[in-house]
C-alpha cells in the first residue's frame, strides 16, 4: 500500500500523544539530549520528539522527508530529506535521533548516512512510543477494524520493541549499543482516538478519502460501548549507540 502521513498532518498534530517525560529522562543518561547539544532528528513527522529534546537546551534540526509534517515542527531548523540522504556535511551532529519511524526506513543505507554525518563518538537513539494491543482492550478492538479493511497490515499485534533496530545499528558498525523499555498509561477521550487511530499507516496516510470517512463512521460506531475517557497502555522503547572513534574496515566513514 501506499502510505503517505502528510494526508493525515491535521490529526498528526492534534491527536498524536507527547513522548514521555521519563524518556528524556533516561536518554540524558546515555548522552542524548545534553544542553547545547547539537542533534540531527530524522523522521520528525511535526517534532514530537525533537520538542522534547529542545526542552532539555538541545539544539535540534527537524528532518523528515513530508512538508507537511515538517511545517507543523516548532524548531526554527527544518530540512525537507530522507534518512537515506542527508544534505550536510560529514561529522556535523553530536546525536541522531529517530522517532516513531526506523521501520520506515532503508536499512541497508539510512544507517550508514546517519554514521557519516556523526562527529566521532556521536550518539544515535532510535526511539518509540507503541501503544499494545491486549485481549480485550480497546487498542486491540480498534486494530481488529483496521484489519477489516487492510487485512496484510503487517504493523497489527505490536509489542512495542523493535529488536531490528539494534542488529541495524550493529551492521552499521555502531558500538556500546543500549537499550530499556517502560510501559505507560496514556489517556484519550474516544475523539482523541479516533483522531489517533486516523494516523496509524494502514489508515489515513494510506486510505482513499471516501473509504476514510467509512472507516472513521465504523469507529466511532464501535466506540460507543465505551467509557468516554480510557487509559491506553503504551510501551516506551529506546536503542542507543555510538559512533566509533576509528575507521571500520569496509563501512562509510
Amino acid at each position: 500500500m501506499t502510505v503517505d502521513f502528510g494526508k493525515t498532518t491535521a490529526d498528526y498534530a492534534a491527536y498524536r500523544p507527547a513522548f514521555h517525560p521519563k524518556l528524556f529522562e533516561r536518554l540524558r543518561l546515555l548522552g542524548v539530549g545534553l544542553p547545547n547539544q547539537s542533534i540531527l532528528d530524522v523522521g520528525a513527522g511535526t517534532g514530537l520528539l525533537g520538542c522534547g529534546l529542545m526542552a532539555g537546551g538541545s539544539r535540534v534540526v527537524e528532518c523528515d522527508a513530508s512538508f507537511d509534517l515538517l511545517q507543523q515542527a516548532r524548531s526554527d531548523a527544518r530540512v525537507i530529506a530522507q534518512a537515506e540522504c542527508l544534505p550536510f556535511g560529514d561529522e556535523r551532529f553530536d546525536a541522531v535521533t529517530a522517532g516513531q519511524c526506523w521501520h520506515w526506513f532503508d536499512r541497508r543505507v539510512a544507517p550508514l548516512e546517519i554514521r557519516r554525518v556523526l562527529r566521532m563518538g556521536g550518539r544515535l537513539a532510535i526511539v518509540y512510543q507503541t501503544y499494545l494491543p491486549l485481549a480485550g482492550n480497546i487498542a486491540a478492538a480498534s486494530e481488529a477494524l483496521i484489519l477489516r479493511y487492510r487485512p496484510q497490515w503487517r504493523h497489527a499485534g505490536g509489542v512495542g520493541i523493535n529488536g531490528q533496530a539494534l542488529k541495524d545499528m550493529q551492521t552499521a558498525g555502531f558500538t556500546e549499543i543500549e537499550s530499556f523499555s517502560f510501559d505507560v498509561d496514556i489517556p484519550y477521550t474516544k475523539d482523541a482516538w479516533r483522531g489517533f487511530i486516523r494516523t496509524c499507516s494502514a489508515v489515513g496516510p494510506s486510505l482513499s478519502a471516501g473509504r476514510l470517512i467509512e472507516f472513521d463512521r465504523d469507529h466511532a460506531r464501535m466506540l460507543d460501548g465505551w467509557a468516554e475517557t480510557f487509559n491506553v497502555p503504551h510501551r516506551v522503547f529506546a536503542t542507543v549507540a555510538s559512533k566509533p572513534t576509528g575507521r571500520i574496515i569496509g563501512a562509510r566513514s
